[in-house]
């Protein structure tokens, strides 16, 4: 079973090699770049700390972001260990640098599924742009051939788990006791 997963996951990947342009390697490095290490999601939610009626949504973001980043980063991905297809098969086709860590779940993904989620439920007016974004985060990553395409769907439905889960557990963290 895991064989033909892999298969299908390289066979999309070399479907993608393909479909390259040099615009479209331009707008999809500037994509992933934006999303590493999560700064862009840091950024994000840095205005709504500043405010009474949005903290709560700010602080729900960030949460969201530790929930992926201890789940996915720092356990799935050591547990799993499952290696980047730059490191494997596509290594000459490689246009970022390569990534120091183990490719299964997409970290770019959860993340950004993550915070799509939190802003789905706490602050819709911005969920289609948000969402829009993930999935354009997660596709620059199997684009850029840094993952699989079943790593990052991992990713992004760990996120959605991750988001819709700090969410009701956000208002019970003691953070909002100070006032700005």
């Amino acid at each position: 079973m895991l064989d033909k997963i892999q298969a299908w996951d390289e066979k999309m990947l070399l479907k993608l090699t393909k479909k390259r342009t040099a615009a479209l390697n331009k707008l999809m490095i500037l994509i992933t770049t934006v999303g590493n290490h999560g700064y862009v999601w840091f950024a994000f939610s840095a205005p709504f700390l500043l405010t009474n009626r949005w903290r709560l949504t700010g602080f729900t973001m960030l949460l969201a972001l530790c929930f992926t980043w201890l789940g996915g980063e720092v356990t799935i991905k050591h547990i799993v260990g499952r290696v980047r297809p730059c490191n494997k098969s596509f290594e000459e086709y490689l246009l970022i640098e390569n990534p120091p860590h183990y490719s299964f779940p997409s970290g770019h993904s959860s993340s950004s599924f993550a915070v799509s989620m939190v802003m789905l439920f706490m602050c819709e007016q911005l969920f289609v742009p948000v969402f829009i974004f993930a999935c354009l985060m997660a596709f620059s990553r199997m684009y850029l051939l840094v993952h699989y395409p079943t790593d990052v769907m991992a990713g992004a439905v760990f996120g959605i788990i991750c988001g819709c889960a700090a969410v009701p557990l956000s208002p019970y963290i003691p953070f909002f006791d100070f006032q700005i």
